[in-house]
């Protein structure tokens, strides 16, 4: 689930507008009543969530406050876009409050990521190139189905794999597409403390 200032920075994106055009457009005097939600000093208050909502009625005021549910409203228009950090996405997972979005990414019917980033490993070999961009949704464990990419954080573990289960075990085995570079990591399901699941690939090929 995305904290406060995701979900704001989410609308900002959303809207095409930077931080301070954001909340002079919302009516407030500066930015840095949202720059403080971005310091973990405040929270999303009813009061903000209706004044953005106000301005911007495509987005769902419960969601803004809760981060449950979907980010726009019952019937608005869907825009497809999550921030993009335009760091190492293991790296960005890792320590997230150390980076900062720039810019979105917008693909067509992706709409269930929550952000973006680059991966600079080897590990997946052609399936996720290095310098890929990587677009993920974070999930529950329990909700991992065996076969697919995801990016696994564990006791001092963040590393993007194609996750398989070890027959009739707990075990998760955590397979590079590269096999002949780097070895496959078995890990207890319970280790597992933050999974995100792989959506889309945007590999960017150059002639």
């Amino acid at each position: 689930m995305l904290n406060n200032w995701q979900r704001i920075e989410r609308v900002v994106r959303w809207a095409g507008l930077s931080v301070n055009s954001f909340a002079l457009s919302v009516g407030l005097s500066r930015g840095e009543n949202l720059y403080q939600i971005k310091r973990g000093k405040n929270g999303i208050s009813p009061q903000l969530a209706r004044t953005i909502v106000a301005r911007y009625p495509q987005i769902s005021c419960a969601w803004l406050l809760t981060g449950e549910g979907d980010m726009f409203a019952v019937g608005a228009t869907r825009q497809n876009s999550v921030p993009f950090y335009d760091t190492d996405i293991e790296k960005y997972i890792a320590q997230p409050t150390r980076y900062s979005s720039e810019a979105c990414v917008s693909l067509p019917d992706i709409d269930d990521a929550d952000f973006a980033a680059r991966y600079h490993g080897k590990a997946m070999g052609d399936a996720v190139p290095a310098g890929a961009i990587v677009l993920v949704k974070k999930i529950a464990p329990e909700g991992l189905v065996p076969g697919g990419d995801y990016i696994v954080v564990g006791e001092g573990l963040t590393m993007l794999r194609r996750v398989r289960r070890r027959v009739e075990s707990n075990v998760l085995r955590l397979t590079p597409v590269d096999t002949d570079n780097f070895d496959e990591i078995c890990i207890d399901a319970a280790e597992v403390k933050e999974l995100y699941a792989v959506r889309a690939v945007i590999i960017n090929k150059t002639v």
